[in-house]
């Protein structure tokens, strides 16, 4: 059931609006990133619990919005034996929970009127909780260098995932996402 629901989350995935997101990049300041020209994906195998490998349709949306965003900053796929970088996708999500509580209590009102025997007077309390469960998912690109075989930058967003009306919707949020992501990248010195 687990694997059905992160299915559907990410069949959905990145509609997100730009304030409910949370970019983050991290890099390793000694290296010399106007080296890299060219670069390959990874083509190794990703742990199980990747969710971008439980939806090939939109890691393949994912890959093609990065290779658009690379391509425009001048690098090139490079071949089996030479490239410079290896690029590596991956996604996870979580379910979160938000609770709020709302407490009033204090008001009221008391005995009036002498004609009328009075009112009783009410001092009443109201509270109530909101619980409010939903999916966070992160997406992540990672940078290797492919001499060193060490990762050297890391670019990640993390927000809610809501539904897309339809698939050029979803590749254009997507896309957004991306150069946003690798805006960062390669990092300034």
């Amino acid at each position: 059931m687990k694997h059905i629901k992160l299915l559907l989350i990410l069949g959905l995935f990145i509609i997100w609006g730009c304030s409910s997101l949370a970019y983050k990049t991290d890099f390793d300041p000694d290296i010399d990133f106007s080296t890299y020209k060219t670069y390959m994906w990874y083509a190794g195998k990703m742990p199980a619990g990747d969710a971008l490998n439980a939806n090939p349709l939109v890691k393949k949306r994912v890959a093609a919005a990065i290779d658009k965003a690379l391509q425009a900053k001048e690098y090139s796929i490079g071949t089996e034996d030479a490239y410079d970088f290896v690029v590596i996708i991956h996604a996870g999500t979580r379910e979160k929970t938000q609770i709020t509580s709302y407490g009033y209590s204090g008001y009221g009102y008391g005995r009036y009127g002498r004609g009328w025997g009075g009112y009783g007077g009410y001092g009443g309390h109201y509270g109530g909780t909101d619980v409010y469960q939903y999916d966070e998912t992160t997406l992540v690109i990672d940078i290797m260098d492919a001499k060193k075989k060490e990762m050297v930058w890391r670019g990640t967003v993390t927000g809610v995932v809501k539904e897309n009306p339809d698939r050029e919707e979803q590749e254009e949020n997507i896309k957004n996402v991306v150069e946003k992501m690798l805006s960062d990248f390669p990092p300034e010195k």
